[in-house]
C-alpha cells in the first residue's frame, strides 16, 4: 500500500481540493440522518430515501441499479444489530481490532453485499460506501477507483482484505498524527470541511474538484 499521509500542509490542501459536490452530499446526509444512530430499527423512511439517493449519486451499484427505497430501508434495519454491537468504533480501532469489531464488520459486509444492488451482489465499492454512510464517517474510506489507485489497494475485494486495508491505513494514520501533532479531524475543521476520521481520510484520497474558499 502506498504512503498516503506526508505533511500537515499537504493533507490540508488535499482535503480542501476534494470535489465540492461530494461535500454537499455529505452535508445533506448528516442533516437528514442527524437524529438516527442506525442502532435501532426501524430506520425512518426519510433516512432510507436519502441513503438511496446518495448511493445512486455515488454510483455504488454501477452498472446495476440500487434497490428500491423500501428494500434499502429493510437492509438498513438489518444492519442495526451489528451497528449497535460496534458502538462508536472508528477507523483508528482497526490498528488492533478485537473479535467483536471484526465480527460486526463481517456481518455488515454480508448484509450490504446482498441488500444494496438489483440483480447481483454489491462489490467492495458499494459496501464500503454504505459503511461510510451508516457510521457517519467514523469508518472509511470508501474503496472506489480513486482511493484504490491512491493507495495501490486493488487487492481489496472482500471483507478480509477490506479489514486488512483498514488496519494498514490505521497504522499509518497513527504515525502521521503523532509525527505532525495534529489529527485528521482537526485538519478537516481547518479546511472548513469538518468530518469524522474515516470521512476525512476519504476526502484526502477521493476525487478532486474545483477548490472553493
Amino acid at each position: 500500500m502506498k504512503e498516503m499521509l506526508r505533511t500537515t500542509s499537504e493533507v490540508l490542501e488535499l482535503i480542501k481540493g476534494f470535489d465540492r459536490k461530494y461535500v454537499d452530499h455529505w452535508s445533506e446526509w448528516l442533516c437528514v440522518s442527524q437524529s438516527c444512530d442506525f442502532q435501532v430499527a426501524p430506520i425512518p423512511m426519510s433516512v432510507a430515501m436519502k441513503f438511496g439517493e446518495i448511493m445512486r449519486k455515488w454510483q455504488a451499484c454501477r452498472p446495476r441499479a440500487c434497490r428500491s427505497d423500501t428494500e434499502l430501508q429493510a437492509t438498513l434495519n438489518s444492519a442495526t444489530e451489528p451497528l449497535k454491537r460496534m458502538g462508536s468504533a472508528n477507523l483508528r480501532c482497526f490498528q488492533a481490532p478485537d473479535e467483536v469489531l471484526t465480527d460486526t464488520i463481517c456481518r455488515l459486509w454480508s448484509i450490504f453485499e446482498g441488500g444494496l444492488c438489483l440483480g447481483r451482489n454489491a462489490k467492495v465499492v458499494g459496501i464500503s460506501k454504505a459503511i461510510l454512510l451508516v457510521t457517519k464517517g467514523r469508518i472509511g474510506p470508501a474503496f472506489d477507483s480513486n482511493v484504490k489507485t491512491a493507495l495501490n489497494a486493488w487487492y481489496v475485494k472482500d471483507c478480509g482484505t477490506y479489514i486488512k486495508a483498514l488496519g494498514e491505513i490505521s497504522g499509518e494514520l497513527a504515525g502521521f498524527e503523532a509525527r505532525e501533532r495534529t489529527t485528521l479531524g482537526d485538519l478537516s475543521k481547518q479546511a472548513g470541511r469538518p468530518a469524522d476520521v474515516g470521512r476525512a481520510l476519504d476526502m484526502v484520497l477521493g476525487p478532486r474538484g474545483a477548490r472553493t474558499a
